[in-house]
């Protein structure tokens, strides 16, 4: 009788397969977990935007050890007018002696004639005493002698010869004098970069100087607006702006006309450390300051007074 176990056990066991799902049926269990997702993700949302947030300290930001501060607004100073010394056929010339008032306006050789007066009776009234009939033609320096005398450097003829001429006779007549030259201070008008002195020759600081005059070894001038001054010929030396004449007396000191609008309405009149306001000169005139027995003297528009 054959064995039962042994015909069993040599029969293949049939292969093991998995169950057929169809594909829709994963499509649509995919759907299902995406809705569960969803509606999760939309469950958390919600319910932290019903949760107020936490109050936050606002911060400050860093300024860099800089202390930030309000600005306090300052007021607008009030503009000081620029103005300019006169130069050319405008610039003027003042010197007085023994009550004797000389003045002088430069003129420009063969364009403009120059004007020399004189006055007996502190400006009130003048007398012409141009010495025309010399053909003069521009004066470049006015220095009095005396009462009855005073010089000036000009330049004469058709040909603007530079000479110096003097007059003893109340300006009636002039005399050429070579030692005039010698002695006084003026520009070169050859080179008007030039300043001519009776201690030689000084550059300049501008192209174009004016109101030029000296004493000693000091000469003073300026240049545009700016008042300057040299001493022994070693450097010019600033003494002011919005200057409009300058000039160094025979005590060695300088006097300035400036001017400045913001306090004084008018010139202001410097002189050995005093200033003055002198009020209704206008700075846009052509102005001259001298100085006698230590009180300054000017000459702007039709004014010339005493300063003080």
């Amino acid at each position: 009788m054959a064995d039962r176990r042994s015909t069993r056990a040599q029969q293949p066991r049939p292969p093991r397969t998995r169950p057929n799902i169809p594909a829709s049926w994963w499509a649509v269990a995919i759907v299902i977990v995406l809705a569960v997702v969803v509606g999760v993700l939309a469950w958390m949302a919600y319910a932290r935007a019903q949760t107020p947030p936490p109050e936050e300290t606002p911060r400050v930001t860093p300024t860099m050890g800089v202390k930030t501060t309000t600005p306090t607004p300052t007021p607008t100073p009030t503009a000081t007018s620029t103005v300019a010394a006169a130069t050319g056929a405008a610039e003027r010339f003042l010197a007085i002696s023994d009550g004797d008032i000389w003045r002088a306006t430069a003129g420009e050789c063969g364009v403009t004639a120059p004007v020399i007066e004189r006055s007996t009776d502190q400006g009130a009234t003048w007398t012409d005493v141009t010495p025309t009939y010399r053909g003069i033609g521009q004066v470049l320096s006015l220095e009095p002698y005396a009462a009855d005398q005073a010089y000036i450097v000009a330049l004469m003829g058709d040909a603007c010869e530079l000479q110096g001429l003097r007059t003893f006779t109340y300006g009636q007549f002039w005399e050429p004098n070579d030692d005039i030259l010698a002695n006084a201070t003026y520009v070169d008008p050859a080179n008007t970069g030039t300043i001519v002195t009776p201690a030689g020759s000084l550059n300049a600081p501008c192209e174009v100087p004016t109101s030029v005059n000296g004493i000693t070894e000091t000469t003073a001038l300026i240049c545009g607006s700016e008042a300057g001054a040299i001493a022994n010929a070693s450097e010019w030396q600033s003494l002011t702006t919005n200057a409009v004449a300058v000039h160094v007396s025979n005590e060695n000191e300088i006097a300035t006309l400036t001017s400045d609008t913001a306090t004084c309405d008018g010139l202001i009149s410097t002189y050995a450390g005093t200033s003055t306001c002198v009020p209704g000169l206008s700075p846009d005139n052509a102005a001259a300051v001298t100085v006698v027995e230590s009180t300054p003297w000017l000459w702007s528009g039709d004014t010339v007074q005493a300063v003080g």
